[in-house]
């Protein structure tokens, strides 16, 4: 069982300034790195936090890729004592990756058995549907589909006008599967190379987080350190004849993880292996906000989200797989965590 460690806030972090994610272009009038905090902190080895999701009552929900197949909940990450809860392990699985909100409080997840890190066994992948139970019950669960040629399940996103289908990376095969959730139908809607992991790659994965926006699929591609977009329609297929745009080629690191736009359109990327929070404006500037190789401040960062509700919708969410999975310096070890980031410096 994953133990965790919580830290106190001094203070509520502007609960009385603007609440909106500050602009990258007023970053080059702003110190660096920006402020950040850590809202809590595994207790033990190993503990690597894959990715994120922020529930509509500002509460956030963590998967782990490892040690278990597990689910925590922290509530009100923004006050002077959040609290961290197990939600769910699921059976059949040893690890977690992508999760999305679907509907209030439902959420898909990825699960699969791995052997190792980011290399499941095959004719594991499975989605499921977890539903929260704000009584205080348990959560409750049913499987949606397992999809066998399925690779790495990564990076999940709801389509915004049409809820019962999901569009899911993976980052192995290099292509987006279209789930519905409802009935459980799926088939592959984008197979570019831009999805691709290079062959003879760093890292040997393809698309990982993923994200729409105004009628676009953005992913990342982890060992092409870029963002790309591709539009699509209202029930989330790719449009026929359209062609994928590079967003972002990110200069400053070897690779990227999962991102975040914000309400102007820039790139907030989480760098994994660099241990790097990087901007990316839409005239492509970048900007390293926080971190560095050499630095365990979000060492390896895996997920990055938003807060939704007026005391933290500045506030950048990021996950970790802590130096455990990433080591720094060689012999350093930091635990997974998930750290608060200011983004109006």
């Amino acid at each position: 069982m994953t133990t965790w460690k919580l830290t106190s806030l001094v203070g509520l972090i502007g609960a009385f300034l603007p609440t909106y994610a500050a602009p990258v272009d007023s970053l080059r009038q702003t110190f660096l790195p920006l402020p950040s905090r850590i809202v809590t902190q595994a207790a033990e080895n190993g503990t690597y936090i894959e990715n994120i999701a922020v529930r509509s009552n500002g509460g956030l929900l963590v998967t782990l890729l490892q040690p278990s197949a597990s689910v925590y909940a922290v509530e009100d990450p923004f006050s002077r004592s959040p609290s961290m809860s197990l939600v769910h392990t699921f059976e059949g699985a040893n690890g977690l990756t992508g999760i999305s909100e679907t509907s209030p409080d439902t959420f898909v997840v990825a699960a699969a058995r791995y052997p190792g890190l980011a290399a499941p066994y095959q004719n594991t992948s499975t989605l499921w549907e977890l539903k929260l139970n704000n009584k205080g019950e348990e959560a409750t669960v049913h499987k949606i589909v397992h999809i066998p040629e399925a690779s790495l399940l990564n990076g999940i996103v709801t389509v915004p006008s049409y809820k019962a289908a999901v569009l899911v990376g993976d980052s192995v095969l290099g292509v987006v599967f279209r789930v519905d959730v409802t009935t459980g139908r799926y088939d592959v809607v984008l197979d570019i190379p831009e999805l691709k992991p290079i062959v003879g790659g760093p890292i040997d994965l393809g698309v990982n987080g993923v994200k729409i926006r105004a009628g676009y699929l953005y992913w990342s591609n982890t060992d092409r350190a870029s963002i790309y977009r591709f539009p699509i329609d209202m029930l989330g297929y790719p449009v026929q004849g359209a062609k994928v745009e590079q967003v972002a080629a990110i200069k400053n690191a070897s690779g990227v993880d999962d991102f975040a736009l914000d309400r102007q359109g820039n790139i907030w990327a989480a760098t994994d292996f660099d241990n790097m929070l990087i901007t990316i404006q839409k005239d492509g500037r970048e900007t390293v906000v926080l971190g560095s190789p050499t630095e365990l401040t979000v060492a390896g960062d895996t997920s990055v989200a938003f807060g939704r509700t007026p005391l933290d919708r500045h506030i950048l969410y990021v996950t970790t797989s802590g130096a455990a999975a990433v080591p720094v310096n060689g012999t350093i070890i930091e635990l997974g965590k998930i750290v608060a980031v200011d983004t109006r410096g």
